[in-house]
């Protein structure tokens, strides 16, 4: 049977650093949290808006309450030209090379994604960029992955995706996936069940947990 493994793309595949350092660390976990709320909220009530559009609108509002003197249009830029993780492409590498089909599943627009993919030099072992544009609704609803593993061509439970994001990890097993969670951002699972077995601190060791279940 065919594997693949799905990477998250902001905060997973490419480094947040550069928009915690601009919005002073706190100022940025208060925009990112409004920002995942927002998207949550849209799905649950059966609409739908552009990632972009609502990272401006919620970063105008963190910045607002926030009291924050910084230029939305300056930290917006920030987020077109995320880093990549330092592992990122060693961990790309292994499970391409190790015959897996590697794809990104975001809740941004594909052109974005992309184009980070391009600038980090991941783009030609991604075989597929899923976004959930395609469907209109954001991760974690499980419609998202499931709409992930048909692009693929691969069944569900066939697939593994990677995230620092636990909302994500419980989504896509929700879902039929299997999951890795990376927990060197949220340090502790903080749902009350539903951790995963398999957790990595970093990129390339979820790459080799993922390849060491086949």
């Amino acid at each position: 049977m065919r594997r693949a493994v799905l990477f998250d793309v902001v905060g997973t595949l490419f480094d947040v650093a550069p928009l915690q350092r601009r919005l002073r660390g706190s100022g940025f976990d208060a925009w990112f949290e409004r920002l995942l709320h927002t998207a949550t909220s849209l799905t649950l009530a059966r609409r739908f808006e552009p990632f972009a559009d609502i990272a401006a609108s919620t970063l105008k509002t963190t910045i607002a309450r926030n009291g924050l003197s910084t230029d939305p249009g300056e930290v917006l830029a920030l987020l077109q030209e995320l880093p990549a993780d330092d592992e990122a492409l060693a961990a790309v590498e292994l499970l391409d090379s190790s015959g897996v089909l590697v794809g990104a599943l975001t809740n941004s627009g594909e052109k974005q994604t992309q184009n980070l993919l391009e600038a980090a030099g991941l783009a030609d072992r991604i075989v597929d960029v899923v976004s959930v544009e395609e469907v209109e609704l954001y991760k974690p609803h499980p419609a998202v992955y499931r709409h992930a593993a048909e692009r693929l061509g691969v069944e569900a439970r066939a697939i593994t995706l990677i995230a620092t994001h636990a909302w994500d990890v419980l989504g896509a097993k929700e879902a039929g996936l299997d999951a890795i969670w990376i927990d060197r951002v949220e340090r502790e699972w903080p749902f009350p069940k539903g951790k995963p077995r398999r957790v990595a601190h970093g990129l390339l060791e979820a790459a080799e947990l993922a390849l060491a279940k086949r």
